[in-house]
């Protein structure tokens, strides 16, 4: 077993007592800038995320020209396309009525002015 002995001081006299001065100690400059090292930190950190905003704003003010001009560009094709399927849709029920064999008759009478011969043409007299 080991025993703990603690040292007592011995008592001094004032006269031989050693004059007591307290050292200042000099702060370390690695010291120094770990009392400071948070504030640093959230510097830093404040710092990057605000040049990392503004290059977003800045980002983004160029793209606004670009998306209005994508947009003009996108109204202007539905409008094309709009057309477009309208001219279809005319093509195609011209193509529909030309290609019925069940309105030869009628085409042909309309183009050629041409009549069966059941049909008589009636003249209305006054």
């Amino acid at each position: 077993m080991s025993r703990s002995t603690s040292r007592r001081p011995l008592p001094m006299s004032s006269s031989t007592r050693p004059s007591v001065r307290r050292r200042q100690r000099r702060a370390e400059p690695w010291r120094r800038l770990a009392r400071h090292t948070l504030a640093l930190e959230v510097s830093a950190r404040l710092g990057v995320n605000v040049f990392l905003a503004l290059v977003a704003g800045v980002s983004l003010g160029r793209l606004v020209p670009y998306l209005q001009v994508q947009v003009q560009q996108l109204e202007t094709a539905r409008a094309e396309l709009a057309q477009a399927e309208a001219a279809n849709t005319r093509l195609r029920a011209d193509f529909d009525r030309h290609f019925d064999p069940a309105q030869a008759g009628r085409i042909i009478q309309e183009q050629t002015g041409y009549r069966s011969r059941s049909e008589r043409q009636v003249v209305w007299t006054d």
